[in-house]
């Protein structure tokens, strides 16, 4: 049934479309209506993967191990603390690692990401980012993954080759420890409240900025921010006076209920929970799919991906019963239940990797290495066009590139670096899209966001 007729049906009383029909129509035109908005994010490098927060707030992870909230009105940041453990045992890796993963209960009352050393796992309080447990000594490697089975329970995939299940439990009910007891730069009127202060700081730009992140009040429930100066970056304090009485939250210290490793495939790139069947899927990069059952987590299958090379994006269509898996030249659609390989599209942009990808009614949308946007119909098993023959690519803007000795010596001689599209995701109503990313050569630092819309 086609829109013009569920609308004309609603005329004579037939009640309203079913909303599936529109979002497959919306899905399929909304691309061609979009136009990009950039947002300057200083001088971070890359982002690696961002969630929803609000109508108008993302939350972003970066490779130079930042966390932070983005306001698309305004272009407002504020900088969320890394919570740190103990000091890892390969300190360059820490450095060079990044924060790869962001995840939101279902909820939307926790959320889960990286730490400040990427073996670590960090929970924070929602909306007001209160830090509540930090979960370490499980994972060798870094966390590449993490997703929720319900508001209690979530999985990490790391580049050790493993998974590992996490239980969250009340705050309360942990034995809290404060990993930082200096006191604060300002006496607070009200005890009760807890801030987290950021020094005035400037960016590349020249603009300074002073936040404050406020524990959220218990009749509110809003992170709140105060700039002193028109939007840049934030920081935090290093060294707190020590006159206040005023302390930092502190948070507890968490270990995961059970860790398995992959019988096939090395380093663990993504992993989707199917609430359906009850089991994780998780991806490697070299080209394995493995899944366990979420009951005891006993592996019920493994085998090897459609292509062996670059497997770092994995999504899941529920309602289609799909799961499609991006590699470095082709994105491979395989049965939920079954596994078995259904179709493959090739991308685009060979080469350079199907960075991130989701789906969203008929319409599976990939994040290229080569900075484009494509869109692919799964009903029609055809991209889609500009209405003139050509398939239709949203390019990514300029984002912003640090000139560095590592530019000069190895990456002068090119003018132009498209900007990889690491993370997107559209919001609830699939009307605005939101992208996220920076230059594909590791050894770049630069960084790219923006909304479209």
């Amino acid at each position: 049934m086609s829109v013009f007729e569920c609308i004309q049906r609603r005329q004579y009383g037939y009640g309203a479309p079913p909303a599936d029909i529109l979002m497959n129509y919306a899905s399929r035109k909304m691309p061609l209506l979009f136009e990009e908005r950039e947002y300057h994010l200083g001088t971070l490098n890359k982002v690696f993967a961002a969630q929803w927060l609000s109508e108008n707030q993302v939350v972003c992870a970066t490779k130079c191990n930042k966390l932070f909230v983005l306001n698309l009105k305004t272009g407002e940041r504020v900088v969320i603390p890394s919570l740190q453990g103990a000091s890892s045992a390969n300190p360059s890796s820490v450095e060079h690692s990044g924060n790869h993963s962001v995840a939101i209960n279902p909820s939307g009352t926790l959320l889960a990401t990286g730490g400040k050393d990427p073996l670590t796992l960090a929970i924070y309080s929602l909306p007001s980012f209160d830090p509540l447990h930090l979960g370490q000594g499980c994972h060798h490697d870094w966390i590449f993954s993490i997703v929720w089975l319900d508001d209690k329970f979530l999985v990490t995939g790391s580049r050790d080759s493993s998974v590992a299940v996490w239980k969250i439990e009340d705050s309360s009910q942990s034995e809290q420890h404060s990993v930082r007891k200096q006191p604060h730069s300002q006496t607070a009127s009200d005890s009760s409240a807890e801030e987290l202060h950021s020094e005035t700081a400037a960016d590349s730009s020249g603009v300074a900025v002073s936040c404050h992140l406020h524990a959220a009040d218990s009749n509110t429930g809003q992170l709140q921010s105060q700039t002193a100066a028109e939007s840049s970056t934030a920081q935090l304090h290093s060294h707190p006076a020590e006159d206040s009485d005023v302390h930092l939250p502190s948070y507890s210290n968490i270990q995961s209920v059970m860790r398995k490793t992959c019988s096939l495939g090395e380093k663990v790139r993504a992993v989707v929970f199917n609430s359906r069947s009850e089991e994780v899927v998780g991806l490697t990069s070299n080209g394995y799919l493995n899944v366990w059952n979420v009951n005891g987590m006993k592996e019920v299958f493994s085998a090897a991906a459609p292509f062996a090379r670059e497997n770092t994006s994995l999504t899941l269509d529920p309602e289609r019963g799909l799961f499609a898996v991006g590699s470095q030249s082709h994105v491979s659609f395989l049965d939920a239940v079954t596994m078995k390989h259904v179709l493959n599209v090739p991308s685009k942009d060979k080469g350079t990797g199907v960075r991130s990808i989701s789906f969203r009614g008929d319409v599976v949308t990939m994040g290229t290495g080569a900075g484009s946007l494509l869109f692919y119909d799964v009903r029609a098993r055809r991209f889609l066009d500009c209405n003139c023959g050509m398939t239709l690519r949203l390019r990514s803007g300029d984002g912003w590139l640090k000139y560095d000795e590592m530019y000069h010596g190895f990456f002068s001689d090119q003018l132009h670096f498209p900007n990889a599209v690491y993370a997107h995701l559209y919001d609830p109503a699939g009307v605005r899209l939101f992208t996220a990313g920076g230059p594909l050569p590791a050894g770049l630092w630069g960084n790219y966001a923006a909304l479209w819309s």
